[in-house]
């Protein structure tokens, strides 16, 4: 299964996102760029006589979610600590994978944020450029290799504002934590202080659809067809057995199942149906007779007792 895999990867495309040099950022906005920090230690302070690790060196999102090797001069993030698994290369002046999903694509990004660069040249497949300008143009960076639709322009708007939005509440949630601190009490009672003054008197504590939905959303974004099809096969089967959870239940339920299938994929290649699982993921559901059309059960006939006889001495 591994050397399938690996053959199956030499033959996808390499998709890539480079540093544009700083004269060529001069001759195409005019002004001077500002110095681009690059080398493995960009990213994070190296301690002064000893060289660090590699992972203490990149962003957290990066060395939280990959493990990350040097060999040579490329540096190789896995997904595993088996490191059988390759999700990224990265040299001094280019971010490569043979993968086009969003969240390789954000990685990508962080790496290239996290070196300082400004502008990038985006190469690979069509779809890899698209998801590459929409997310490096959300995050204030110039990407380069793609002429975006106005469609395109319009998904990068709204993740620029997500992003300001979150950035916001972090901030936020940064300072009411100082404020915290410095008052000696605990963080996590603070909040949960917080968000007992927030409710109205009575009102239940906010229910979380909406992260449960975003995970389902971004799962069904990743999957290939067959898995979205097994998914929504599972997803309809939560709804329909399990009747004792609460909608809440059920969508936290769904939102851990499409996690759970992409890592699968991530780590054994896409899913592949055959046709009978095919046919049975996509089956009806079987119809429950209604109380009104379910035959009454025969009556059991009781049978008389013979009379009984006492003898008398």
């Amino acid at each position: 299964m591994a050397l399938a895999d690996r053959a199956r990867d030499a033959l996808r495309p390499t998709n890539s996102i480079e540093a544009v040099p700083a004269l060529d950022q001069t001759r195409h906005t005019g002004s001077p760029a500002e110095p681009t920090p690059t080398g493995p230690g960009a990213a994070g302070p190296v301690a002064p006589g000893k060289k660090p690790a590699p992972y203490r060196t990149e962003p957290p999102s990066i060395a939280n979610t990959y493990y990350v090797q040097e060999k040579g001069s490329e540096r190789q993030y896995f997904e595993d600590y088996q490191r059988k698994n390759i999700a990224m290369r990265a040299t001094d002046t280019s971010v490569s994978s043979k993968r086009q999903d969003l969240n390789t694509v954000r990685a990508m990004l962080e790496i290239a944020e996290a070196r300082g660069w400004h502008s990038v040249e985006i190469k690979g497949t069509a779809e890899f450029r698209r998801e590459a300008w929409i997310e490096a143009t959300a995050r204030g960076l110039e990407g380069r290799g793609f002429t975006p639709s106005d469609a395109d322009r319009q998904e990068a708007d709204r993740r620029h504002a997500e992003r300001r939005q979150a950035n916001e509440v972090r901030a936020v949630a940064r300072e009411d934590t100082r404020e915290d601190r410095a008052a000696g009490r605990p963080v996590a009672a603070a909040a949960h202080e917080k968000e007992v003054q927030a409710r109205q008197p009575g009102e239940p504590p906010a229910p979380k659809f909406n992260e449960y939905r975003h995970a389902l959303r971004e799962a069904r974004k990743e999957l290939s067809a067959d898995g979205r099809l097994m998914l929504a096969a599972l997803s309809e089967k939560i709804d329909r057995q399990m009747n004792k959870l609460n909608m809440e239940a059920k969508a936290e339920l769904k939102a851990f199942v499409g996690t759970e299938l992409v890592k699968k994929e991530r780590a054994e290649g896409p899913t592949v149906l055959s046709a009978e699982q095919k046919r049975a993921a996509t089956a009806p559901a079987p119809e429950r007779p209604s109380p009104a059309q379910t035959p009454p059960a025969p009556a059991r006939r009781i049978e008389p007792e013979a009379p009984r006889r006492s003898l008398k001495l």
